[in-house]
């Protein structure tokens, strides 16, 4: 007699599992970063049948957007924000867009101040070169 077989169940048999040590060798992370992000509520992490933290693909996947707003100086505050209705589904889409678009802007004001301010640092150096080339010139 043929088994009948669950689609699902199938489906979650190709997804790839890690522990912590494997997946914070994975993301860069530590184990206490990885923990600390599942207690500040920024990720969401599956348990085994004996408690132990299990890690997948798209664990991975939600580590990398965080990193990258973490990495444009987005506040913890917001990204726990982002975080949370991001694990409320789609019905907070426009929340998270808001977010986004804000924090953009935020990110584009520091860029051009890094500009000028890489600008100026540019204009001394090259002050200081011809200042250093004049001195040795007069020699």
């Amino acid at each position: 007699m043929k088994e009948d077989i669950d689609i699902p169940d199938l489906m979650e048999a190709d997804k790839l599992t890690y522990s912590i040590g494997e997946f914070s060798k994975i993301v860069g992370l530590s184990d206490h970063t990885l923990r600390f992000y599942e207690k500040e509520g920024l990720i969401k992490v599956n348990r085994d049948e004996n408690n132990v933290r299990v890690y997948s693909d798209e664990n991975k996947l939600w580590i990398e957007s965080l990193l990258h707003l973490k990495n444009t100086g987005m506040p913890l505050k917001d990204m726990k924000q982002f975080a949370m209705w991001g694990h409320v589904g789609d019905t907070t889409m426009e929340e998270r867009l808001a977010l986004l678009k804000n924090h953009r802007k935020k990110v584009v004001e520091e860029l051009e101040k890094l500009r000028r301010s890489l600008e100026h640092l540019d204009n001394k150096i090259t002050f200081y070169e011809n200042d250093i080339g004049d001195c040795f010139s007069e020699n």
